[in-house]
């Protein structure tokens, strides 16, 4: 029978790899067929199945990408996103072909997820047909009627410099960030047409309102967005920042929601102030009529577009004019020129003056064009088959128009990446047009505020123009000024910190951004979804070929290679991440190894790793050689300080670190005489706090963790900490709730996928946030060394440390170790700190509830302690070789108490022969100390505790080669020596002092709680001075 089922076995593993291995040459040949490109389609790159281009384009210049594809398949190509195509249209004679010549064909927007989740088809940009016409003829009328290229509204938009002067003025000529003055400014010039009010610059609601834009419109610029257009179905189901932009904009439509109830409650219909009132007018007076769209919801979507389009194109490119103006100030000083000369300074300029002022009006065009601020402009969708470039162009295929291509075009423009106002001027010094400047696009779908219509341009020029006309001068240009772009839904400088002054002193503190190299797409250059003719066919097809593709190539790539030492079956991608319980790993691991052996494998994420079991396996792992004396690179650490520190840096970083380390703490005391004094005086700090409660019920877990780090601390900082000192409390709670998060299964999915963890929200954040503040913390006491530090009087370890910084900068380049600096002191000192407070403490834990627990071994203790040091002094290290037993009670609960059950990883640097396999290099190495501190070969009652495991016949003490909490080999603790102290000298004078009880009714809880370190759950215990 045995052998029947191992032939089917056989068969059956076969079966499933020849079935995989068919539905992925399926699947791939069907994706090819369904998606390949017709004879008469336009040509483009090579597209990978499933994803298309999704992944082969850089989304901090997709629009430069695109622009350089056009070179090699012409100016009408396509891509693939997903499993839709999109068609893009490059150089202005294809353009001005596609949206106007044959404009009716592309007037309609894709639907696309991100969109239509917030929008549900509505408003002015997004919605398409009779919807879109309706508004966007309605949006236009009431706009021109409050004013939009009309005199009347030069004055609202004067109105509102005066408010933005006052703020520039505010700053007295020293560095500032224009970016929210410049959003405040322009976004009030719209409010007031459509709210009928302005905010005050430091309004909280228009201040959120501003923040929330601008969240918005990055993240629709970033692959989630690109992602969540391509695979809806799929990425709604996922957490991602992705889901936060419907969040976002719902916020925005909330506030749009309580204004619109505001003019609800005092609506005159006779009296229409702004464009709210007009809507709510046409909803009424169009109840009941034929293809009404007028609604509050559209209502809603529309003021929405309007708040966005008209805010952030226009403040965007203020900015860039700014930068322009700074790192050009020749330029600047002609437009200046130019303004003193036709307008001076007695009065405001108005558009009138703007036919007077051709120099002015080039160096706007020119910012413009060179900002390039919506480089891919907004998607479009064909409603009919249509004819382009010599192509055909089905029905329902995006269209991208890259107006990079355009304006950056040398078929049009003399020097198109340099910053040139004279594109815009004849040899006569007049202003022409130019049949390239596109930045408002093109055609029927051409911006509501293009300056052709008047709309966003008087605001432009006029809040340009009274900029300059106030002397709040954007200074001298900085040599090293480049122009950088930050990637959003438009082109623009994130953080730009200006200088105003007088015009003699024009300054700039810092900027950024390059003409074409960076700028950032607009959102809906992310282009992508479901194929509109079979969504659900599309989508079951897309995740089943997904599965199987990601299924077969994980098996094919992760399998064990020959050699490797055996393991458990690993799930696919997460391996054997969520086989283990995160909660008591260690246990897990020695149970594998009783059917894997002491050398066996598991697949943690994607990456190998190889547990080492049992006394043998373990010394023949860490202690021969140094083939795994290094630390794997964790992203949980990395991201805070790479290669810093001593526990988890490598090469020759960590050997240095290493031995100044022990050196320095070996110079102040760590090992010899001189230590025990600091040990024996903080018992009685901690002896007077456990006395204070006078034998009744107290929690000893902060006060073993204050008085164990308070050792480490005055040989690290110089001193000891109060016991309520609130710095020390907030260091130590903090390192407490790190120990825990540390091993959780979040912090191993980070480690294992940090690509993908670092973008989705977690526990695993809080533990970074852990280590900064506490690495901040410890700044601190640098700073302050650093103030009264005497190199001939070293005081601790941060004065030695800086003493050695010192003598590092007096060497030449090539003599002085780079590793000394203040970040790795830093983390040095947080790894001291760590190492130094958590393992000790927790053993003394341990320590009294074993006591509590077993009375009788702590009544032989104390009758020794009696004995060898009575009560009239205090113990010290020179009574260990007469305490036997107390000796042999401390080792086996550092054995039974299994502080560090896992150790801390190692990794091959170089391929090794372990346990007779073969282990490449670069693999992680666990050396299972659980197993061996609780092997039945080495212990005679491993599970009990049992003092005499470190006692002959004759009781005396006695070493065993199987007790190894500290690890062993070259990473073996540094602070084994000063634990040794501290474990002795603490107990040992606990015990002298106090009796260890738990409270009437409780029986002592010896389960762990998993972390870095296994620590008792808090516990109550009653301590009654001798």
């Amino acid at each position: 029978m045995d052998s029947i089922l191992s032939v089917c076995g056989s068969y059956f593993n076969l079966d499933v790899k020849s079935l995989l291995l068919f539905a992925a040459v399926f699947l791939l040949s069907t994706d090819y067929i369904k998606n390949r490109r017709s004879g008469s389609f336009p040509p483009g790159p090579p597209a990978l199945p499933i994803v298309g281009h999704i992944f082969t384009l850089d989304y901090n210049r997709v629009h430069t990408s695109l622009t350089q594809l056009a070179e090699r398949y012409g100016d009408v190509y396509s891509v693939r996103m997903g499993q839709r195509w999109m068609v893009v249209l490059n150089g202005i004679t294809v353009l001005k072909e596609a949206l106007v010549s044959q404009g009716d064909g592309l007037s309609d927007r894709p639907d696309l997820p991100t969109q239509q989740d917030v929008t549900h088809g509505l408003g002015v940009i997004f919605s398409n047909g009779n919807i879109w016409k309706q508004q966007r003829r309605f949006a236009l009328s009431t706009l021109r009627h409050f004013g939009f290229g009309k005199k009347s509204l030069e004055s609202v938009i004067l109105d509102e410099f005066t408010y933005c002067a006052k703020d520039l003025n505010s700053h007295k000529g020293k560095p500032f960030d224009p970016h929210l003055i410049t959003n405040n400014a322009v976004s009030n010039v719209i409010c007031s047409l459509v709210l009928g009010h302005r905010f005050e610059y430091g309004d909280e609601k228009f201040l959120k309102l501003m923040k929330w834009f601008g969240d918005a419109l990055e993240l629709e610029a970033s692959i989630w967005a690109t992602l969540y257009n391509a695979f809806p179905v799929l990425m709604r189901c996922l957490p991602g920042p992705h889901r936060e932009v419907q969040h976002i904009w719902n916020n925005v439509k909330d506030f749009i929601g309580v204004e619109l109830k505001e003019h609800k409650q005092n609506w005159d219909p006779s009296n229409q102030r702004d464009y709210i009132d007009c809507y709510l007018n046409e909803i009424q007076t169009s109840k009941g009529q034929a293809g009404n769209t007028f609604d509050e919801e559209n209502l809603v979507l529309c003021v929405l577009d309007l708040f966005v389009a008209g805010s952030e194109t226009t403040s965007t490119t203020l900015r860039w004019a700014f930068l322009y103006m700074v790192k050009y100030p020749a330029i600047q000083a002609k437009v200046q020129a130019e303004i003193d000369g036709v307008i001076g300074q007695s009065r405001l300029p108005s558009m009138e003056d703007r036919a007077n002022m051709p120099y002015t009006d080039a160096v706007i065009h020119e910012v413009q064009r060179m900002a390039n601020i919506v480089p891919l402009s907004l998607p479009h969708i064909t409603s009919k088959d249509i004819q382009l470039g010599g192509y055909t162009i089905p029905k329902g295929i995006i269209i991208i128009p890259n107006l990079t291509s355009v304006l950056f075009d040398k078929k049009e423009w003399e020097t198109p990446d340099t910053f040139n106002p004279g594109h815009f001027l004849n040899k006569e010094g007049e202003f022409v047009k130019r049949a390239a400047f596109v930045p408002f696009s093109a055609g029927k779908r051409l911006c509501l505020g293009e300056p052709g219509q008047d709309g966003a341009f008087p605001l432009l020029h006029l809040l340009h123009a009274a900029l300059y006309l106030l002397n709040a001068c954007w200074g001298e240009a900085c040599d090293g000024l480049s122009l950088r772009r930050h990637t959003g839904t438009t082109s623009l400088r994130d953080k730009s910190v200006f200088q105003t002054s007088a015009p003699a002193t024009r300054s700039i503190a810092d900027a950024t951004p390059d003409p074409v190299a960076a700028q950032a797409p607009i959102a809906m250059d992310q282009l992508s979804g479901v194929s509109s003719a079979w969504p659900w066919l599309d989508g079951r097809s897309l995740l089943l070929f997904t599965l199987v593709l990601l299924l077969t190539a994980e098996y094919l790539r992760a399998r064990r290679p020959r050699g490797f030492p055996p393991g458990p079956w690993a799930f696919p991608l997460v391996g054997n991440l969520f086989s283990l319980d995160s909660t008591n790993a260690h246990v897990d691991m020695t149970t594998l190894a009783e059917k894997y052996g002491n050398v066996y494998s598991l697949k943690m994420g994607p990456l190998w790793s190889v547990v080492l079991n049992g006394l043998s396996a373990v010394q023949e792992g860490l202690s021969k050689g140094d083939h795994a004396d290094g630390r794997p690179e964790f992203a949980m650490h990395s991201d805070v300080l790479p290669e810093m520190g001593i526990v988890f840096s490598n090469g020759h970083s960590w050997k240095q670190q290493r031995r100044f380390a022990l050196f320095t703490l070996k110079y102040f005391g760590v090992g010899k005489k001189s230590l025990e004094s600091s040990i024996l005086e903080e018992f009685i700090y901690a002896s007077k706090e456990i006395a204070s409660h006078e034998g009744k019920p107290c929690t000893p877990n902060v006060l073993m963790r204050n008085v164990v780090s308070n050792i480490i601390c005055s040989l690290v900082f110089g001193h000891r900490f109060e016991y309520t000192n609130k710095k020390f409390q907030k260091m130590l709670t903090l390192l407490d709730n790190g120990t825990r998060i540390e091993t959780s299964i979040w912090v191993q999915m980070y480690n294992a996928f940090p690509v993908l963890m670092r973008r989705l929200p977690g526990p695993h954040h809080t533990l970074q946030g852990i280590y900064v503040q506490i690495l901040d913390l410890i700044k601190t006491e640098v700073d302050q060394h650093r103030e009264d530090f005497d190199p001939s009087e070293p005081r601790d370890f941060i004065d030695c440390y800086l003493n050695e910084m010192e003598k590092q900068q007096g060497k030449r380049a090539d003599e002085a170790e780079a590793s000394f600096n203040e970040d790795n002191l830093l983390m040095c000192s947080f790894d001291l700190f760590g190492a130094g407070t958590e393992t000790t403490s927790t053993t003394l834990l341990w320590a009294f509830l074993y006591m509590a627990k077993y009375p009788e071994i702590q009544a032989k203790v104390q009758a020794e302690i009696e004995r060898v040091v009575g009560q009239s002094r205090q113990p010290s290290m020179k009574d260990r070789a007469d305490m036997p037993y107390t000796d042999a009670v401390i080792h086996e609960v550092q054995r039974i108490g299994n502080i560090v059950p896992l150790s801390l990883p190692h990794i091959t640097s170089r391929d090794v022969q372990l346990g007779g396999y073969t282990i490449p290099k670069g693999v992680t190495v666990i050396p299972n100390l659980t197993s061996v501190l609780f092997d039945k070969n080495e212990w005679e009652t491993p599970d009990t505790f049992n003092p005499g495991h470190f006692l002959n016949e004759g009781g005396k003490f006695v070493k065993r080669a199987a007790f190894i909490p500290f690890s062993a080999g070259k990473r073996l603790c540094l602070g084994e020596n000063l634990a040794r102290m501290e474990l002795f000298l603490f107990f040992t004078s606990f015990m002298q002092r106090f009796s260890w009880s738990m409270p009437p009714g409780v029986e002592p809880l010896l389960k762990p709680r998993f972390g870095i370190t296994l620590s008792p759950e808090p516990y109550e215990i009653c301590a009654t001075a001798r």
